[in-house]
């Protein structure tokens, strides 16, 4: 019962409250008169303004003048006062560029065909080469053997063939002979096994 009668209290004092500001907002919204036109120039005292350029991109007003006469009274009455220059057309102006000329790609280098050495020879050597090689004095498969007898580096190296070339293909076919005499001094056709059973060399 006391809580319904705090509502109603409260209620009321609210309604009234409002109606008691009411008036007093609706005198403070009163609208005041300005008096904007006495601070503006009429135009018919300024005849020398034709018209204000309002569109510039520069933000600063213009004048257009209708004759010489009346820029230069401008001019001396209103020094401060800049017409706006006379537009001038915008025109695209197009300039030629010559395009360097294209890179031409890279050209792709074959590998160098292998050089073939053969010989008619009928001495052994010929014999134990084309077994070997093919008779190809100059060959190298990448195998890890190397010309016509197919000296392994370390073989070609040990007897001696550096001094002719770096590698066994790249030396003549004498010179791959002279150093296949010395290791036959040294071991006869050993180093040759299969060569040496189909050709029946001991």
């Amino acid at each position: 019962m006391h809580t319904l009668r705090r509502v109603l209290i409260l209620g009321a004092i609210s309604i009234g409250g409002v109606a008691l500001l009411a008036p007093l907002a609706a005198r403070s919204a009163t609208p005041v008169p300005l008096d904007i036109a006495s601070g503006l120039l009429p135009v018919a005292d300024a005849p020398w303004l034709m018209a204000a350029d309002r569109g510039g991109l520069s933000g600063r007003q213009g004048l257009t003048v209708a004759g010489n006469g009346e820029r230069q009274a401008v001019e001396e009455l209103h020094p401060d006062v800049v017409p706006s220059p006379v537009a001038a057309p915008m025109e695209a102006t197009l300039h030629s560029v010559a395009t360097p000329p294209p890179t031409p790609a890279l050209a792709v280098r074959a590998p160098a065909p292998q050089r073939v050495v053969t010989s008619d020879g009928g001495s052994v050597w010929d014999d134990l080469a084309r077994c070997e090689s093919g008779g190809n004095w100059a060959i190298n498969t990448g195998n890890g053997y190397y010309g016509g007898l197919q000296f392994s580096l370390g073989t070609w190296s040990g007897y001696g063939g550096a001094e002719f070339a770096a590698y066994p293909h790249e030396a003549t076919r004498e010179q791959q002979i002279a150093v296949a005499e010395r290791l036959r001094a040294d071991r006869g056709y050993a180093p040759w096994p299969a060569c040496r059973a189909k050709l029946g060399l001991s």
